[in-house]
């Protein structure tokens, strides 16, 4: 099942391949696609992209442990939805 909404940055976050290129900016506001576990944003080139796992899929691949590690985290430290 997909779900449309959008999201607002409240944290700069820097490419990791490219410092010098800006993923998301603070203070904008980005759309945003839900697809099960997964939410897809999208990015300053106007890509939808997936900005990490959920923390569900982290564990599956075993990245980590519980399913409130580091990719909620990193998710809810950038954006919130506004929708």
């Amino acid at each position: 099942m997909r779900m449309q909404t959008k999201v607002l940055c409240i944290k700069t976050s820097i490419n990791i391949d490219d410092s010098e290129k800006i993923d998301y900016k603070e203070g904008k506001e980005y759309k945003a696609e839900i697809i099960g576990d997964d939410i897809l944003i999208e990015d300053e080139l106007s890509e939808m992209c997936l900005p990490g796992q959920t923390a569900k899929e982290a564990v599956r691949l075993g990245a980590q442990e519980k399913e409130n590690g580091q990719w909620d985290d990193w998710f809810n430290e950038h954006f919130r939805f506004i929708d």
